[in-house]
């Protein structure tokens, strides 16, 4: 059935719903895939290990593991970010560059899902050393890298300027200029102009095209952030210049709290100047522990901070009409069943956050076209194509009586399903 990719017929059938979680799941009691469909979704295609050499003192983590793989080319080149942390497995790996596969799927991107990365801690590196960590895991993995095969993206302890370095070892390499192959440069040296809040914009087209089923719209609207970070704090700026007030958000160290509305330039300041949320006393704001940002009440809960914030019982305890996930996979899957059973609508991750993976598809486009593109032109694009998504989204939804979180896997799985020729 699928020429070049093989047949998988004798892998387990329940491990893509294992894999990709409870939603998938859901959307196959739909439209089931077909048997082969699923055996190809059950694992990576291709997984690759290595050794590297970190210079640091410590014996212990000079010789850290480092790990690329890809969850499939079906779709076209496989594209993923490299983490530098010391959390790094090759099962988290697996469950990113699934995601990743879906996201471009949903998204209608022509990528596959890929991720890599090292388990290391990069703060005890120092910038030289990571610089030579970045060098090294393009030369471990430089045979199986490239623009037509695996395009390489920052990702948790990676940045633009690693991003750069690797660009110019993997040129070295290659004995030739290949812009294509690492994404997330500095737009100076081969970046794509607009990447910055590419993420949030993104998250904005898709709540403005889809607010209108609910008869809600942004101007007025309370939010509250889990995550004031790089993605939550852009939110929230482009929140505020939007008409609407963010009555919450938080950091590791606190939540800060006031109904009126936040500062949310100080707070941009503060977090810029690498002072946590809790170190601010501003009038008329209360400082609170991080988790009473959850039981606030607001019109839309915004997390953008880690995996599975939202479980079963903060679900029950959230006062808000929605949540959206700019984070990967925000809400876990005991945490949908409540939300659903609450009424409480669920902007899907795979649809909210596609902003910063679209924008890096411009980028692959523009290194392999050598046609810069303007930041004015980057930004009409995203938005068109993110209003495009949640506009199909929307249309399925409805035409199938599911929630959101629910059609956006069922686009996936119909996109995989043609892909494979199913």
């Amino acid at each position: 059935m699928f020429g070049r990719f093989g047949s998988m017929m004798g892998a387990m059938i329940s491990a893509p719903a294992s894999l990709f979680g409870a939603r998938f799941a859901l959307a196959l009691a739909h439209r089931p895939l077909p048997a082969d469909v699923l055996a190809f979704l059950s694992a990576p295609a291709w997984v690759a290990r290595a050794r590297l050499s970190a210079p640091v003192a410590d014996a212990s983590v000079q010789r850290p593991w480092a790990w690329r793989l890809r969850f499939g080319d079906v779709l076209g080149p496989c594209k993923g970010g490299v983490r530098f942390h010391p959390g790094v497995t090759e099962e988290n790996l697996v469950a990113l560059a699934a995601r990743i596969l879906l996201k471009c799927a949903v998204n209608d991107l022509p990528h596959g899902g890929a991720a890599g990365g090292v388990a290391i801690d990069p703060k005890t590196l120092g910038p030289v050393g990571r610089e030579a960590l970045a060098r090294d895991y393009v030369r471990a993995f430089f045979d199986v890298i490239g623009p037509e095969r695996d395009i390489l993206s920052p990702d948790l302890g990676t940045d633009a300027r690693l991003m750069a370095v690797m660009s110019t070892e993997y040129d070295r390499l290659a004995r030739r200029f290949v812009p294509a192959a690492i994404n997330g440069k500095p737009p100076g040296q081969g970046g794509v102009l607009g990447r910055h809040g590419a993420t949030a914009r993104g998250a904005f087209a898709v709540m403005e095209t889809l607010l209108p089923r609910w008869d809600l719209g942004v101007a007025g609207a309370r939010f509250s952030v889990q995550g004031f970070g790089a993605a939550g704090g852009t939110f929230a700026a482009e929140a505020v210049a939007r008409g609407a007030r963010v009555v919450a958000a938080s950091d590791t160290s606190a939540a800060l709290l006031c109904n009126a509305g936040l500062p949310v330039d100080a707070l941009l300041a503060a977090k810029a100047a690498g002072r946590p949320l809790a170190t601010l006393a501003l009038p008329g704001v209360t400082v609170a522990p991080p988790d009473a940002l959850f039981a606030t009440r607001t019109d839309w809960l915004v997390c953008a901070a880690l995996p599975g914030q939202v479980t079963a019982a903060v679900a029950a305890e959230v006062d808000c009409r929605g949540v959206v996930e700019i984070a990967n996979a925000a809400v876990d899957d005991a945490g949908d069943e409540v939300l659903r059973a609450r009424g409480v609508h669920v902007l899907p991750d795979v649809v909210v956050n596609a902003g910063g993976i679209t924008v890096s598809h411009f980028e692959w486009v523009q290194g392999r076209t050598g046609a810069p593109l303007a930041a004015a032109e980057v930004a009409a694009r995203l938005d068109a194509r993110m209003r495009e998504t949640a506009r199909r989204l929307d249309e399925t939804a409805t035409a199938h009586g599911v929630p959101l979180t629910v059609a956006a896997q069922m686009m996936a799985q119909d996109r995989l399903r043609a892909a494979c020729g199913a």
